[in-house]
């Protein structure tokens, strides 16, 4: 496992223009999840595992997929899940993590993957966000439709 992927990547402050946006976050325990958001107020985050068993070679095997709508709550971004379906993939990548800068010319550690995640509709660079003590999927606590709760 590499080390230094452990934490929250994302593709934001590369492109801080697009109307979307795609998190990673790699836990410790080789879980983690793929964030992408819209400014439609749409979400989806695909949960997976990960390893990295070579040097620059990542596979993530995807298990579920959740999708829904976002919004503003009290300055609190809220998610409303309408979907959480199982799902069967795995993707194998190469990355490199490397010293980078911003569109602003600031300084950034980038994780550049061979390709882009379009199934997933992520792309290929992502810069350091943080390493924080919980990384929670956005959708983890979300309200879930159904028959008790058919919004």
């Amino acid at each position: 496992m590499d080390e230094r992927l452990i934490g929250l990547w994302s593709d934001r402050m590369l492109f801080p223009s697009d109307v979307e946006s795609a998190e990673l976050a790699f836990r410790g325990d080789g879980s983690g999840w793929l964030y992408w958001s819209s400014w439609s107020t749409e979400f989806t985050v695909s949960r997976y595992t990960w390893a990295a068993f070579a040097p620059g070679s990542l596979a993530l095997k995807f298990h579920r997929t959740v999708n829904g709508t976002w919004s503003i709550d009290d300055g609190v971004t809220r998610h409303d899940v309408e979907s959480d379906e199982p799902e069967e993939s795995v993707i194998e990548v190469g990355y490199a993590i490397a010293p980078g800068e911003d569109p602003f010319g600031n300084p950034v550690t980038l994780l550049s993957l061979d390709r882009p995640l379009d199934d997933h509709l992520a792309g290929s660079r992502f810069a350091w966000v943080d390493k924080p003590d919980s990384l929670s999927d956005p959708s983890a606590d979300a309200p879930r439709r159904g028959p008790s709760n058919p919004r």
